[in-house]
């Protein structure tokens, strides 16, 4: 799936406009529809890195033609990236949560 049809399908699923993901990632929804249809085929890193952050997924998973999901590591690798944007103290409660969820599953 290219690139373009990514961010297509991405957007509808969360039943967006055009212009909202363009106002979430700070340029035209002209730009965004010249993306979805391949008009646009050199994005900055900038813009992908933006574009994967507002749809909760990877760049890797962006530029892969080959996928047309997310994976497991590409899950795990959004997960990390919103840990590391939360607070010391937000992120030292979701460490002890994860541990509490480990235990858990030890358990059983």
């Amino acid at each position: 799936m290219s690139l373009g049809a990514k961010l297509n399908t991405l957007r509808l699923r969360r039943d967006e406009s055009l212009q909202a993901t363009a106002d979430a990632v700070g340029i035209t929804k002209t730009h965004i529809w010249e993306l979805e249809k391949g008009k646009s085929s050199n994005p900055t890193a900038e813009l992908l890195a933006k574009l994967a952050a507002h749809f909760e997924v990877t760049v890797d998973f962006l530029l892969d033609a080959g996928r047309d999901t997310p994976s497991e590591d590409d899950e795990a690798a959004v997960f990390f990236r919103d840990l590391q944007l939360l607070s010391e103290r937000d992120r030292e409660t979701v460490k002890q949560m994860i541990r509490h969820f480990k235990e858990n599953r030890e358990q059983k």
